[in-house]
Protein backbone atom coordinates (compact mmCIF):
# COMPACT_ATOMS: atom_id res chain seq x y z
CA UNK A 1 0.00 0.00 0.00
CA UNK A 2 1.43 3.10 -0.75
CA UNK A 3 2.23 5.48 2.19
CA UNK A 4 1.08 9.14 2.17
CA UNK A 5 3.94 10.97 0.96
CA UNK A 6 3.99 8.45 -2.17
CA UNK A 7 0.73 9.52 -3.35
CA UNK A 8 1.54 13.51 -2.61
CA UNK A 9 4.56 12.59 -4.98
CA UNK A 10 2.83 10.74 -7.78
CA UNK A 11 0.19 13.74 -7.78
CA UNK A 12 3.22 16.25 -7.52
CA UNK A 13 4.63 14.59 -10.80
CA UNK A 14 1.51 14.68 -12.52
CA UNK A 15 0.79 17.97 -12.14
CA UNK A 16 3.56 19.35 -13.44
CA UNK A 17 2.36 17.73 -16.74
CA UNK A 18 0.17 19.64 -18.94
CA UNK A 19 -0.89 17.33 -22.14
CA UNK A 20 -2.54 19.26 -25.34
CA UNK A 21 -5.32 16.99 -26.85
CA UNK A 22 -6.56 19.25 -29.62
CA UNK A 23 -10.10 18.32 -31.77
CA UNK A 24 -9.95 15.85 -34.64
CA UNK A 25 -11.55 14.16 -37.27
CA UNK A 26 -12.81 11.18 -39.20
CA UNK A 27 -9.99 11.20 -42.36
CA UNK A 28 -12.23 8.09 -43.24
CA UNK A 29 -15.28 9.55 -43.68
CA UNK A 30 -14.40 13.09 -43.98
CA UNK A 31 -12.03 12.54 -47.27
CA UNK A 32 -11.84 13.74 -50.73
CA UNK A 33 -14.47 12.91 -53.62
CA UNK A 34 -12.93 11.28 -56.35
CA UNK A 35 -13.16 14.09 -59.77
CA UNK A 36 -12.65 18.12 -59.86
CA UNK A 37 -14.67 20.81 -59.82
CA UNK A 38 -17.73 20.33 -61.98
CA UNK A 39 -18.37 22.41 -64.88
CA UNK A 40 -21.30 24.20 -66.08
CA UNK A 41 -22.30 25.52 -62.60
CA UNK A 42 -22.00 28.57 -60.51
CA UNK A 43 -18.97 28.00 -57.66
CA UNK A 44 -20.19 26.86 -54.70
CA UNK A 45 -18.29 28.55 -51.63
CA UNK A 46 -19.41 26.63 -48.23
CA UNK A 47 -20.07 27.57 -44.60
CA UNK A 48 -20.89 25.28 -41.84
CA UNK A 49 -21.80 26.43 -38.55
CA UNK A 50 -23.79 28.94 -36.42
CA UNK A 51 -25.48 31.95 -37.80
CA UNK A 52 -24.08 34.69 -35.18
CA UNK A 53 -22.02 37.96 -35.19
CA UNK A 54 -18.97 36.77 -34.17
CA UNK A 55 -18.87 34.22 -37.11
CA UNK A 56 -18.98 37.42 -39.23
CA UNK A 57 -21.54 36.00 -42.44
CA UNK A 58 -22.00 39.67 -43.81
CA UNK A 59 -18.55 40.01 -44.72
CA UNK A 60 -18.91 36.66 -46.72
CA UNK A 61 -21.92 38.00 -48.40
CA UNK A 62 -20.61 41.03 -49.31
CA UNK A 63 -17.22 39.33 -50.39
CA UNK A 64 -19.77 37.34 -52.52
CA UNK A 65 -21.28 40.77 -54.29
CA UNK A 66 -17.80 41.49 -54.97
CA UNK A 67 -16.52 38.11 -56.77
CA UNK A 68 -20.07 37.77 -58.91
CA UNK A 69 -18.29 40.28 -61.26
CA UNK A 70 -15.50 37.69 -61.94
CA UNK A 71 -18.15 34.93 -61.90
CA UNK A 72 -21.35 32.98 -61.14
CA UNK A 73 -21.15 32.04 -57.12
CA UNK A 74 -23.58 30.44 -55.11
CA UNK A 75 -22.94 30.53 -50.89
CA UNK A 76 -24.04 27.45 -49.23
CA UNK A 77 -24.44 28.16 -45.36
CA UNK A 78 -25.50 25.00 -43.68
CA UNK A 79 -26.47 25.55 -39.51
CA UNK A 80 -29.00 27.93 -38.00
CA UNK A 81 -28.75 31.03 -35.97
CA UNK A 82 -30.31 34.15 -35.02
CA UNK A 83 -29.11 36.56 -38.19
CA UNK A 84 -30.58 33.72 -40.65
CA UNK A 85 -33.21 36.50 -41.80
CA UNK A 86 -30.82 39.20 -41.91
CA UNK A 87 -28.55 37.17 -43.95
CA UNK A 88 -31.29 36.55 -46.39
CA UNK A 89 -32.39 40.07 -46.90
CA UNK A 90 -28.82 40.70 -47.65
CA UNK A 91 -28.37 38.95 -49.94
CA UNK A 92 -31.84 39.40 -51.76
CA UNK A 93 -30.27 43.18 -51.72
CA UNK A 94 -27.09 42.12 -53.19
CA UNK A 95 -28.25 39.95 -56.05
CA UNK A 96 -26.11 37.19 -54.41
CA UNK A 97 -27.01 33.21 -54.47
CA UNK A 98 -27.32 32.22 -50.88
CA UNK A 99 -28.49 28.59 -50.06
CA UNK A 100 -29.81 27.65 -46.40
CA UNK A 101 -29.93 24.01 -46.43
CA UNK A 102 -30.73 23.96 -42.60
CA UNK A 103 -28.83 22.06 -39.62
CA UNK A 104 -27.33 19.16 -41.10
CA UNK A 105 -26.42 16.33 -38.84
CA UNK A 106 -22.40 15.49 -38.89
CA UNK A 107 -23.06 11.95 -40.32
CA UNK A 108 -24.73 13.87 -43.18
CA UNK A 109 -22.25 16.48 -43.64
CA UNK A 110 -19.71 14.55 -46.00
CA UNK A 111 -21.83 15.19 -49.31
CA UNK A 112 -21.80 18.95 -47.70
CA UNK A 113 -17.94 19.15 -48.53
CA UNK A 114 -18.07 16.95 -51.49
CA UNK A 115 -20.29 19.25 -53.21
CA UNK A 116 -18.14 23.14 -52.04
CA UNK A 117 -15.61 24.38 -54.65
CA UNK A 118 -13.94 25.98 -51.62
CA UNK A 119 -14.33 26.63 -48.19
CA UNK A 120 -14.92 30.07 -45.74
CA UNK A 121 -14.36 30.88 -42.24
CA UNK A 122 -14.38 34.33 -41.89
CA UNK A 123 -14.95 34.43 -37.80
CA UNK A 124 -13.38 37.70 -35.96
CA UNK A 125 -12.40 34.81 -33.45
CA UNK A 126 -12.24 31.07 -33.12
CA UNK A 127 -10.40 28.34 -30.95
CA UNK A 128 -9.30 25.26 -32.51
CA UNK A 129 -12.11 25.15 -35.46
CA UNK A 130 -13.25 21.60 -36.33
CA UNK A 131 -15.52 22.71 -39.32
CA UNK A 132 -11.64 24.27 -40.77
CA UNK A 133 -10.17 20.09 -40.06
CA UNK A 134 -13.44 18.73 -41.66
CA UNK A 135 -13.46 20.94 -44.55
CA UNK A 136 -9.50 19.91 -45.12
CA UNK A 137 -9.62 16.49 -44.35
CA UNK A 138 -12.38 16.25 -47.08
CA UNK A 139 -9.88 18.40 -49.33
CA UNK A 140 -12.07 21.55 -49.72
CA UNK A 141 -9.71 24.26 -50.32
CA UNK A 142 -9.99 26.54 -46.99
CA UNK A 143 -10.21 30.09 -47.10
CA UNK A 144 -9.78 31.70 -43.59
CA UNK A 145 -9.55 35.09 -41.49
CA UNK A 146 -6.21 35.26 -39.93
CA UNK A 147 -7.27 35.02 -36.27
CA UNK A 148 -5.24 32.98 -33.95
CA UNK A 149 -7.22 29.55 -34.30
CA UNK A 150 -7.02 30.07 -37.86
CA UNK A 151 -3.73 30.30 -38.08
CA UNK A 152 -2.83 27.43 -36.04
CA UNK A 153 -4.03 25.15 -38.99
CA UNK A 154 -3.77 27.34 -41.88
CA UNK A 155 -0.30 28.31 -42.84
CA UNK A 156 -0.80 30.63 -45.85
CA UNK A 157 -0.64 29.42 -49.63
CA UNK A 158 0.22 25.49 -48.26
CA UNK A 159 -3.17 24.51 -46.10
CA UNK A 160 -5.20 27.48 -46.96
CA UNK A 161 -5.50 31.35 -47.71
CA UNK A 162 -5.75 33.28 -44.86
CA UNK A 163 -7.85 37.78 -45.26
CA UNK A 164 -8.16 40.39 -42.52
CA UNK A 165 -11.89 39.60 -41.45
CA UNK A 166 -12.69 43.62 -41.39
CA UNK A 167 -12.03 43.35 -45.63
CA UNK A 168 -14.46 41.74 -47.57
CA UNK A 169 -12.36 42.80 -50.82
CA UNK A 170 -9.51 40.54 -49.05
CA UNK A 171 -11.82 37.75 -48.82
CA UNK A 172 -13.14 38.55 -52.24
CA UNK A 173 -9.74 38.68 -53.44
CA UNK A 174 -8.77 34.89 -52.15
CA UNK A 175 -11.63 33.21 -52.99
CA UNK A 176 -11.22 34.35 -56.88
CA UNK A 177 -8.18 32.84 -56.67
CA UNK A 178 -9.19 29.86 -55.39
CA UNK A 179 -11.72 29.21 -57.93
CA UNK A 180 -9.99 30.27 -60.58
CA UNK A 181 -6.28 29.10 -60.22
CA UNK A 182 -6.63 25.00 -60.34
CA UNK A 183 -3.13 24.62 -59.58
CA UNK A 184 -3.32 26.68 -56.75
CA UNK A 185 -6.73 24.98 -55.37
CA UNK A 186 -5.21 21.53 -55.97
CA UNK A 187 -1.78 22.74 -54.00
CA UNK A 188 -4.32 23.84 -50.73
CA UNK A 189 -6.47 20.54 -51.21
CA UNK A 190 -3.59 18.60 -50.73
CA UNK A 191 -1.55 20.71 -48.12
CA UNK A 192 -5.04 20.98 -45.94
CA UNK A 193 -5.38 16.67 -46.11
CA UNK A 194 -2.13 15.58 -45.13
CA UNK A 195 -1.94 18.28 -41.89
CA UNK A 196 -5.10 17.09 -41.21
CA UNK A 197 -4.11 12.98 -41.66
CA UNK A 198 -0.63 13.80 -40.03
CA UNK A 199 -1.74 15.69 -37.09
CA UNK A 200 -5.88 15.74 -36.13
CA UNK A 201 -6.78 12.12 -36.73
CA UNK A 202 -9.22 11.32 -35.11
CA UNK A 203 -7.98 7.32 -34.76
CA UNK A 204 -4.89 8.31 -33.60
CA UNK A 205 -5.67 11.32 -31.21
CA UNK A 206 -7.95 8.11 -29.28
CA UNK A 207 -5.10 5.65 -29.19
CA UNK A 208 -2.45 8.59 -27.95
CA UNK A 209 -5.77 9.58 -25.15
CA UNK A 210 -5.67 6.12 -24.06
CA UNK A 211 -2.12 5.94 -23.77
CA UNK A 212 -1.96 8.51 -21.81
CA UNK A 213 -4.42 7.63 -19.50
CA UNK A 214 -2.63 4.43 -18.81
CA UNK A 215 0.80 6.33 -18.31
CA UNK A 216 -1.54 8.82 -15.60
CA UNK A 217 -3.07 5.90 -14.09
CA UNK A 218 0.63 3.84 -13.73
CA UNK A 219 2.60 7.16 -11.81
Amino acid sequence: IATTEALRARAARVAREVYLLPNGVDTQRFAPSPGGRRQGRPARVLYVGRFSPEKNLESVVAAAAVLTRWLPVRLVFVGAGPLQARLREQARMAGVDLEFPGVVPQERLRPCYADADAFVLASFTEGHPKVLLEAMAAGVPCVASDCEGNRSLVVEGETGLLFDPRRPDELADRLVRVLTDGALAESLRRGGRALVVARYDLGALVSAEIALLRRVATV
